[in-house]
């Protein structure tokens, strides 16, 4: 019997207990015990039968006056949809309640996307021409201040090359239910650089201190990450050198 086989029957393992003796199921709990992986997997899914189990029960206690109201009705009635009995309102409340318990069991926190797609995702945003910026200044503390005001990433740490350069604006944008702040600073020969601040703990796998260079597609990326601010600088046609200087 292989692993495959022993999950297929162990499916079917009531947490009680009660299977434990019975033969259909004794080739695959010798197998489980055997095996540590198929162990673990099998220790999973008792546990996720226990926590379903729980559920259901707290979930379908039936209204005490049900016994009562069903031996009083010793014939059918048209009930009226808006005059139910109390019970039945109970009833369909509970079903809800079992609906929406075992949901949450089984979908749980959505997962956070990986840095390199938001990395992609930029890219492609700053390569198809910017059409606007919500706040146009030359100012950065006044970017930093209306950015505060969008709720947007705004006590961000602005990098030791762009500070003595010209702003041109900023811009809030939405990805994936979070807020990016975009900052605009000009370059010589009419280039721009893009900097986006976005909260860390917004991304897996958000880069380290160390600056990483990636090129996607036309645009030159360079990414770290400072306290709880991952940042992207991105600059369409610049190179290596000319972004790590800008740092």
């Amino acid at each position: 019997m292989n692993n495959d086989e022993a999950k297929f029957i162990l499916n079917a393992y009531r947490h009680g207990g009660q299977d434990a003796n019975d033969p259909q199921f004794r080739d695959a709990l010798d197998q489980a015990r055997r095996d540590p992986d198929l162990a673990r997997w099998f220790d999973e899914q008792r546990e996720l039968d226990i926590r379903i189990g729980t559920a259901l029960r707290s979930a379908l206690v039936p209204p005490q006056e049900l016994k009562s109201s069903l031996l009083a009705q010793r014939r059918l009635v048209r009930v009226s949809f808006w005059r139910k009995p109390a019970w039945v309102a109970t009833a369909i409340a509970a079903s809800l309640a079992l609906l929406l318990t075992v949901g949450l069991l089984f979908t749980g926190p959505a997962p956070r996307p990986d840095f390199a797609q938001y990395r992609v995702a930029m890219a492609e945003f700053v390569d198809g021409k910017i059409e606007r910026l919500d706040l146009m200044s030359r100012d950065v503390d006044e970017l930093r201040a209306w950015l505060g005001q969008q709720n947007a990433p705004s006590d961000f740490v602005l990098p030791a090359g762009l500070a003595g350069r010209p702003a041109l604006g900023c811009r809030v944008k939405e990805w994936n239910g979070q807020k990016v702040s975009l900052l605009c600073f000009e370059l010589e020969n009419r280039e721009v650089a893009h900097l986006l601040v976005i909260d860390r703990e917004a991304l897996k796998d958000a880069p380290l201190e160390a600056p990483q260079f990636v090129r996607s597609g036309q645009v030159a990326t360079v990414a770290w990450s400072r306290g709880d601010k991952t940042y992207l600088l991105a600059s369409a046609h610049a190179s290596e050198s000319d972004l790590l200087q800008l740092l």
